[in-house]
C-alpha cells in the first residue's frame, strides 16, 4: 500500500513537473512568437523599409537630377535662345546642338519645341509641327500654363519608335521673359524601373513612384504605368488621399490587401514632384517566424537561442539610438565631428557614382572672444545656438550643418562653390540682420554679431582635412577683408 502510495506520489509529482515543463516551454514560444512578431514589426517599419526608401532616392536623387541640371543649362544656353530669336535658320545647328548634349550625357533623347513656329526639333532633326489638337502635344501647352520652370512628363517619344520615357522639360525664356519654346531631355523608363527591379530582387519589396494626382509612373509592370491610380490599387485606395497629402516628411502606413498586411512606407521626392512607395508584405515576412515557433515547441534549445537572438537586436537597436545620440552636438543639435566624416565619406561616394560636385563652408563667428568676456559664456552659448539655427533654415534640408569647435560651423552642400557662396551670402546676411545680444556699453544698448565664411569647392584626390584647410585660408581671407564677408578658395593656388 506504502509503495502504491508513493508510486502515484511520484507519478503525480512525475505528471506535474512534465506538465509545468510542457506549459512552461509551450508558453515561452508562445511569448516569444509574440515578442518576435512585434519585432520583426518594428524592424521594418523603424529600420529596414525606411532605409529602402531612404538609398532608393539617394540613387533616384542621383539618377534625376543629372538631366534635371543639364535641361536647366539648356534652357540657359545663349546659342539656343539667340538660334531661335534670330528666326530658326539654319536647322541643322539645332540638330548639332541636340545630338551633342545627347552624346555627352548619354540621355536617351534631347529636343527643342519653339513657341514662335510650334516646331519639334530633335536630334535627328524636326519632327512635326506641334498642335493643341495632338494628344501627344497637350503636354506643351498645360506646361506653357503651368507656373514652374519644368516638369517630368512620363509619355511616349513619337519620335522613337513611341518608347516609353520620361521626359524633363524645361522652359526657355529671353532677356525680357518671353517665352521662346521649352527644351529637355528624356530618359528611358526603363532606366528607372531597371533601378526600381534590383531593388525588389534584392529586399523582396514592391516599389513604385507616382505623381501628385497618384498616376504611377515607374513600376515594373509597365501596363500599369500612365493608366493605374493609387485609388484604384486594392486596400491602398483608402489611404490614398492621405498618401498624395504628403508633405517633406517621410510616413508609415499599414493596410490589408488579399488577407495579407502590408506595411507601407513613402516620401515625396520634391525635386521631381513625384511619391516613392515601398511595400512590405508583413504576412510573408513572418511565415519564418511562424516555423521558428514549431521549431521551438519541438526542440528546447530553441527557447534560449531566439530569446538570445531577441536580447541580441534589443541591445543593437539601443546601441544604434546611443550611437546617434553621439553624432550630435550636444550645444546646438547640429551635427558633430564624428557625423561630418561620416557624410564626407558619403559624399565621395556619390561623386564617384555620379560625378556630384560638393563644396565645404567654414562658417567663423567675428569677435566671439569678446562677446564673452563681455556678456559671459552663457549669453555666448545663446549666440552660438541661434547662429546653428539660423543656419540650418537657411540652408537645404540635405545639406549638413555641423559644429566643427568653438564659434566654428561647417557646412557640407552638394552645391558647387559659387552655388555655396550665394547660400552663404544669405546667411551672411541673416546673421547680421538678426542676431544681436546684449551689450555692457551704456552707449550701445545691442551689439550686432557677423560672421565671415571661407568656402571651398571637392577636388579630385582631397581628404575633408584638406578641404578644410582651404576653406580656412578662405574664411581668415573673409576676416582680413573687415569680416562680414564672404570669400571663396583658389583651388588651383592652395
Amino acid at each position: 500500500m506504502r509503495h502504491k502510495t508513493l508510486y502515484l506520489l511520484r507519478n503525480k509529482l512525475l505528471f506535474v513537473l512534465a506538465l509545468v515543463l510542457i506549459s512552461a516551454f509551450v508558453g515561452t514560444s508562445l511569448i516569444n512568437y509574440s515578442l518576435t512578431r512585434k519585432a520583426i514589426h518594428q524592424e521594418i517599419i523603424e529600420k529596414d523599409l525606411p532605409l529602402t526608401r531612404d538609398n532608393i532616392y539617394s540613387d533616384i536623387i542621383a539618377e534625376i537630377m543629372k538631366p534635371v541640371l543639364v535641361a536647366s543649362s539648356m534652357a540657359t544656353d545663349t546659342f539656343l535662345k539667340e538660334w531661335a530669336e534670330e528666326g530658326e535658320h539654319d536647322v541643322s545647328r539645332i540638330v548639332r546642338y541636340l545630338e551633342q548634349i545627347r552624346q555627352r550625357y548619354q540621355f536617351f533623347t534631347t529636343f527643342f519645341v519653339s513657341e514662335k513656329s510650334g516646331n519639334y526639333y530633335h536630334y535627328k532633326g524636326i519632327h512635326k509641327v506641334i498642335s493643341p489638337n495632338d494628344d501627344h502635344d497637350v503636354w506643351y501647352y498645360r506646361f506653357k500654363k503651368d507656373n514652374r520652370d519644368y516638369d517630368l512628363d512620363v509619355d511616349n517619344d513619337e519620335a522613337s519608335h513611341n518608347t516609353l520615357t520620361v521626359f524633363i522639360n524645361y522652359k526657355v525664356h529671353n532677356q525680357a521673359g518671353r517665352l521662346l519654346g521649352v527644351t529637355g531631355v528624356g530618359v528611358k523608363v526603363d532606366t528607372l524601373a531597371g533601378l526600381i527591379s534590383d531593388y525588389q530582387k534584392r529586399y523582396d519589396r514592391l516599389i513604385y513612384l507616382t505623381d501628385r494626382s497618384g498616376t504611377i509612373q515607374v513600376h515594373q509592370d509597365k501596363q500599369l504605368i500612365e493608366t493605374q491610380k493609387l485609388s484604384q490599387m486594392a486596400g491602398i485606395a483608402e489611404l490614398a488621399p492621405e498618401l498624395l497629402a504628403l508633405g517633406e516628411k517621410p510616413e508609415d502606413f499599414e493596410f490589408r490587401r488579399n488577407n495579407q498586411q502590408i506595411l507601407l512606407t513613402a516620401r515625396f521626392i520634391k525635386e521631381i514632384d513625384w511619391v516613392l512607395f515601398v511595400e512590405q508584405n508583413e504576412t510573408k515576412a513572418l511565415a519564418q517566424a511562424r516555423m521558428n515557433l514549431l521549431r521551438t515547441i519541438l526542440i528546447g534549445l530553441a527557447v534560449s537561442v531566439l530569446v538570445l537572438v531577441l536580447t541580441l537586436l534589443t541591445t543593437k537597436r539601443y546601441q544604434q539610438k546611443i550611437e546617434e545620440m553621439a553624432t550630435r552636438d550636444s550645444l546646438t543639435g547640429v551635427a558633430n565631428r564624428r557625423l561630418l566624416q561620416q557624410e564626407f565619406e558619403r559624399a565621395l561616394y556619390l561623386n564617384s557614382r555620379t560625378g556630384i560636385i560638393f563644396s565645404v563652408m567654414l562658417i567663423d563667428l567675428d569677435g566671439f572672444k569678446a562677446v564673452n568676456d563681455r556678456s559671459g559664456h552663457l549669453t555666448g552659448d545663446l549666440v552660438l545656438k541661434q547662429i546653428a539655427e539660423m543656419i540650418r533654415r537657411t540652408v537645404r534640408p540635405t545639406d549638413i550643418v555641423s559644429r566643427w569647435g568653438g564659434d566654428e560651423f561647417v557646412i557640407l552642400t552638394q552645391l558647387t562653390a559659387a552655388e555655396s557662396s550665394m547660400v552663404a551670402e544669405r546667411i551672411r546676411k541673416n546673421v547680421a540682420d538678426n542676431t544681436m545680444i546684449p551689450s555692457t556699453d551704456t552707449d550701445e544698448q545691442l551689439q550686432r554679431i557677423s560672421v565671415s565664411c571661407g568656402i571651398t569647392e571637392f577636388n579630385p584626390g582631397d581628404s575633408l582635412d584638406s578641404m578644410l584647410g582651404r576653406a580656412d585660408k578662405a574664411m581668415y581671407q573673409a576676416k582680413n577683408n573687415g569680416g562680414n564677408t564672404v570669400h571663396i578658395s583658389n583651388i588651383s593656388t592652395d
